[in-house]
Formats: structure tokens, sequence, C-alpha cells
């Protein structure tokens, strides 16, 4: 790479005027083979031998380059120059130049007169110091490490090039002491540098632990009249000299020291630093314990406490599982729930308009919250006097359908505070509707079920039923659906199967003909409800009208498609007949019925068992329907005229009128409850 340097002017400052120069010069150097540290330029006047000069650091690469001067003769100079260029190592402070080069110059007024010089010399190892062959002062050019200034080594080779042999220069045969006074003579070591030979030292290294293993770290010590204490001959192979635990042989510690002083660190550990598991369940890594000859699992994430969600809304309470994982099904990070059987009630939630304390702030909900007047159960006249409202249904807030005798069908839609019950083609008015489950995937449309035998739908856009099986010969009493794998199906129970005191199950995919339809293979005790989430919980329930213990309830296989006993009549004692069932979950549905010897019959389930719940006996009666949110959010009707909640506290009657009679309850939370009765009477919380 060839670099110009241009500087104007150098040699002289010229006059203002521009006649009274002589003229100029370009001076142009080259220079090969070399990197000159310094490149002095001379000028000088032939006729008066005035001189003028300037230095330039050598530009370029280590085998070349050039650099440009402008000579610009000062006022009184002649027009004949002499040029002159010198190439210097290092810098121009050096007693002579590598080369030199000059030439005679003619300048001409007005015109830069251009001057080339050409200096060469010889650098062959790159070093910066130019071949004593070329002007230069490298006594070897082929070994960058020898130049002048270099470090003199002792390995009979002039390295800084002084002319003097390493026996001179270092003294070398020379008498020397060292350490405890041996004396020797100045002799090479191994690595070019002197030492004192002694042949009668001993050479000993630090023993400050006193392990028995000198420090590796520490040069050793000549001795001549004996070693002390402290020291020792060998092996110099100590890691750590202050600690006498740490040798080569000691027993490896799981500390994070070398104590065997191999260069390895807790290698004898090789589960250090993997994954484990530690308490609580929480993923960690193997640490050293604390004795330091073993691993333990360190947790390296932090442990939440966990709360079991009995009702599904996020929160939940009782005593705190600690762990960094689910203890399982139902578990949630969230406390604080002031009553864990109600979906509808957890810290934060919306207050309803059912006189609870729903966002558990201690305080049940103001005026504000219900309609305008207070919250009431608001009974409405629906059909004649003589209508019994048998089987209501709901699920979305404002859609009910409600059946009952003579053929009665009645259907509230969102958005109306009338009951629409014009539809026709529904018959059997000899007995009625006990049961109805409305398709809302399908515009809400109502299968219905009567205890003349019949199974029908109604449709909504034609405000009509459709018979779909008028024999069977049954009275239906209860009946609900969900989808299969893709298909819809109604199940059923019937009071009687043509069998005193014996009942059937039903499956019913909806249409029209004998393929819809099919029965269980085995009769069953008289049944009066059935309710199911899935095919997985599905329970119906009945009993016997006569016996000591009366209450039934089968429950669905859905591996087999068949009904099997709960046995609840052998392991519940005095149980009247089951009148309405009511699944909540997987875990919590509940049962309820007549009343026998004296006591009510209100079964719980735990996802396992059923249990009879306390009720007030005082008020003992017959029970006809439920719906339950939660463990802790259970409503009952009676043919009294009663309806009751439970709250997981105790029982209390939210309505009590004996000129009713209730038959059936539905709702979609606890502040939208309709109940289905007597004498045309249709009631719902809270307006």
């Amino acid at each position: 790479m060839r670099r110009v340097l241009v500087l104007l002017p150098l040699l002289a400052l010229a006059s203002c005027k521009k006649d009274e120069s002589p003229g100029a010069a370009k001076v142009t150097v080259d220079y090969s083979g070399f990197l000159p540290g310094c490149v002095q330029v001379n000028a000088r006047d032939e006729g008066s031998g005035k001189e003028l000069s300037t230095t330039v650091a050598g530009k370029g690469e280590r085998t070349g380059g050039s650099l440009t001067v402008a000579v610009i003769a000062p006022s009184g100079w002649g027009s004949t120059i002499q040029v002159e260029a010198r190439a210097f190592e290092q810098t121009c402070e050096a007693a002579s130049p590598v080369v030199t080069r000059s030439t005679s110059v003619t300048l001409t007024p007005g015109t830069p007169v251009p001057v080339a010089l050409s200096l060469q010399a010889t650098d062959g190892d790159g070093d910066g110091y130019v071949s004593v062959l070329t002007g230069g002062t490298d006594c070897q050019d082929n070994n960058p490490d020898i130049h002048p200034g270099a470090t003199e080594l002792c390995n009979d080779v002039d390295d800084n090039c002084n002319g003097q042999s390493d026996t001179v220069e270092l003294r070398l045969g020379q008498s020397c002491t060292e350490g405890e006074g041996c004396e020797g003579v100045r002799a090479c070591g191994g690595n070019g540098e002197v030492l004192c030979n002694m042949p009668l030292a001993v050479y000993a290294y630090p023993d400050v632990d006193q392990d028995g293993h000198g420090d590796r770290n520490a040069a050793p010590v000549a001795f001549c009249a004996g070693i002390p204490q402290g020291y020792v001959t060998g092996p110099a192979s100590d890691c750590n000299d202050n600690n006498a635990s740490i040798r080569p042989g000691a027993t490896e510690l799981c500390n994070g020291v070398d104590d065997n002083c191999n260069d390895e660190i807790d290698e004898t550990f090789t589960d250090l630093g993997t994954a484990c598991t530690a308490e609580a369940q929480c993923a960690g890594v193997y640490v050293c314990d604390a004795s330091g000859i073993a691993t333990t699992c360190q947790a390296t994430t932090t442990p939440n406490d966990w709360f079991l969600d009995g009702d599904g809304d996020t929160f939940g309470d009782g005593t705190a599982v600690t762990s960094c994982v689910s203890p399982g099904a139902g578990y949630v990070q969230a406390g604080g729930d002031c009553n864990d059987g109600n979906p509808f009630t957890y810290p934060g939630a919306t207050e309803l308009c059912d006189g609870l304390d729903n966002n558990c702030d201690g305080n049940v909900e103001g005026p504000e919250v219900c309609p305008s007047g207070g919250a009431n159960w608001v009974a409405q006249d629906v059909g004649a006097m003589d209508q019994e409202w048998r089987s209501i249904f709901t699920e979305v807030p404002g859609d009910v359908t409600v059946v009952g005798n003579q053929g009665g069908v009645a259907i509230l839609t969102v958005g109306s505070t009338t009951f629409q019950t014009n539809a026709t083609n529904c018959g059997d008015l000899s007995r009625g509707w006990n049961a109805v489950w409305a398709d809302m995937a399908n515009q809400g449309r109502g299968y219905l079920g009567s205890s003349g035998g019949h199974l029908s739908f109604v449709d909504r856009s034609q405000v009509a039923c459709t018979e779909t099986h008028g024999n069977l010969v049954r009275s239906t009493q209860g009946l609900v659906g969900f989808r299969h794998e893709g298909t819809l199906e109604l199940h059923g129970v019937t009071q009687n199967s043509g069998t005193v005191n014996q009942g059937l199950t039903f499956k019913w995919t909806g249409g029209i003909g004998p393929s819809a339809l099919s029965f269980g293979p085995a009769a069953v005790a008289p049944l009066f409800d059935i309710h199911g989430r899935s095919r997985a919980v599905m329970f119906a329930v009945g009993g016997t009208d006569n016996g000591g213990n009366r209450g039934r309830i089968h429950r669905f296989n859905p591996s087999s498609g068949q009904w099997q006993s709960e046995s609840v009549e052998t392991s519940i004692p005095g149980m009247g007949r089951l009148r309405g069932v009511w699944v909540v979950n997987d875990k919590v549905a509940f049962a309820v019925g007549e009343r026998m010897g004296g006591a009510n019959t209100v079964l719980q389930w735990n996802g396992s068992t059923w249990s009879r719940m306390p009720f007030p006996n005082t008020n003992s009666e017959t029970l006809t329907s439920v719906v339950a949110f939660g463990a802790r959010s259970v409503y009952v009707t009676a043919k009294s005229g009663r309806i009751y909640r439970y709250d997981g506290t105790g029982w209390q009657i939210l309505f009590d009128n004996s000129a009713f009679a209730f038959n059936d309850i539905a709702g979609t939370s606890p502040a939208d409850l309709w109940v289905a009765g007597d004498n045309g009477k249709i009631l719902h919380w809270p307006q």
C-alpha cells in the first residue's frame, strides 16, 4: 500500500510576494524492502550553503511505502538546490541513517519541480530493524527476536546485536550466592535465564500447612545446611498450602473445593447440578448438603398455597396445601371463599339478589341489586285454576318451559313476561305431562313425557306438539338429555312397567319410530326423576310404596349402557320414596323424597357415597324436587307449599304458604329460580 503525505510548506515559509521565491520542488520519497521509523528531508542552497530540514514518520507497510514533501525555497536562495532524503530505523535521533539519497534540483519560479528519491534497504524479518548488510543494525535479519534492544538470553546468541558474547554480557562462570548463602557459579538455565548453579544445595518447597506436600505454586528454595521446618523436598503438589485437609490423596468432599488437588472439583458427586424434585413437588437441582459427604435436592422454584375449590368458582377455602404443582383436580391458588359450595359466592363476585353475601365482604346485597320494591317469590297464574304444573325446565335466564296435566304446555321466551299456552296437538288430556327437557341447541325444542305413555316434542316455531310414541303403557316421570358422540340422547324413567312396584329406564334419540326408543333390559323400582350432567354421572331415583326402607337410587354405567343399583336401601335406613334428584358435578349430587317414620329424606352424594343430610324434622313432609348449584347452595320444594334453602350452615324456609302445593323447581342461579305447582301457580324469584 502506498500512502502520500503532503506537507506545505515544510522547509521554508515563502514570502508573501510570489516573485521573491526562486521556486519550489515536489519531492516524492519512495522506500522499499523496509519501513523507516523516520524520514529526514533536507534542502541546501548550493550558492549560499544554507540548509533547512524536516522529519516525517514513515508511512506504509513493512515492505515499503512513499511520502511527498513540498520544498519551497526561501527568498534569497538561488535557483539550484540540493535535496537529500535520509531513512532511519527507529527515530531521526539515531547516529546515522540506514540509507541516504540526494539530487540537485534547478528551480523554476511559479512551477513546482518534481523530484523523486528512492531508498532501498532490507528488513527481512519485519522487526523494524534493517539488516547490517544494507546499512542497518539488525545482526540477524531472519529472526524478529534478534535485534538491537532485545533481551539478551543465555543461549550463545547475540540477541541484542551488541557484539558481546553471553559469557561476557551475562557474566557466566562468575561466582554467585543464592538462597541460604549457598555458593555457586552463574550458568544458563533451561529457558534462557541465568541461574546460580549450586551443586551442593538442596532445593525444597514451602509446606506451610505441614501436610507433607509442598506448595506447587511456589518456587523451590536452596538450602546448604539442612532443610528447616516448613519445607519439604517434594512432592511439590499441594494446591492449597494453607489448609492441611487439602492435598493429594485427601477425600474429595462435596464443598466446591478441589480437596485432592487433581484439578477437579466435587468429581465423585456425579449428580451435582442435575434436575430433581424437591419437597412440595418443586423442581430443583442436586447440591452439596451440610455434611459435605452427600448431595441433597434443593428447590429452584418457590411453592404456592393451593386451596380445594369445591364449587368450581376458582376460589377455595380450608387449609392450604403448599406445593409447586397442583395437588390434583379442583385445587386453585386463590383462597378466601366464604362459601365454597356456592359457585356464585367468592371474593369479588357480583352481588346477586339472593339474600346471601356473594362477594364475601361480610354483607348481603343492597336494595339496589334487587328489583324495585324488594325481592319476593312472585306467583303467576298460568292456565286454568285446576292446572297442575308438574315439571319445569330452564337453562337460559328468561327462557322457561313447563308442562302439566290436561296436556298443559307453557313456554316463556327471553324478553317476555307472559307464558304462551296455545300449543296445539299436545293431548293426553286424561293424565297429562309429567316430564320436560328442552334442547336449547335446537331452538328450544321441548321433549315431553306423559303419565299416559306418550312421548312428544313441541317446536316453538310451529307452536305445536308432534307425537313420537303413543303407546308406552308406562307413566314417564323424568327426562334428561345431552349429546353423545354428536347424537342427542334423552334418558327417561317410568313409574311402572306393567308390574306392581317396578319401573323401567329408557333411551330416546328424539325421533319417531321403534328404532328411536329402547328400554333397559331389567325392571327396577318405580322411578320418579332422573338427572345428570353427562353419561358419566347420571342418577335415577324412586322407590317402593311399601316396606320399611322405600328409597331407591340407580346409576347409569356408560361402559355397559345399563343402570346399576346404588344399594342405598341397605346403607341408609329409614328412607321414604325419592321424588327428585339433581347432579351438580362429578362429585356432588342431591336427592329428596317422602318422609318416613317422621323423618324427612334428603340425601347427598360426595362422588362415591350417598349419605343422609340433617333436615328440620319438625317440618316432616313430602319433598318433591331439588335444584343445586353447589354443595352449599341447594333449593328444595315441598308439597306443603314450602321452599327450603341450604347454604352450608343449615336449612332455611324461604317461602311458606299452605295454599300452594309445589311439584318441581329449576333455575339458572340463586337469583333466577322457578317453581311449578298446582292450581296453575308458577313462582319466580326474585320478581
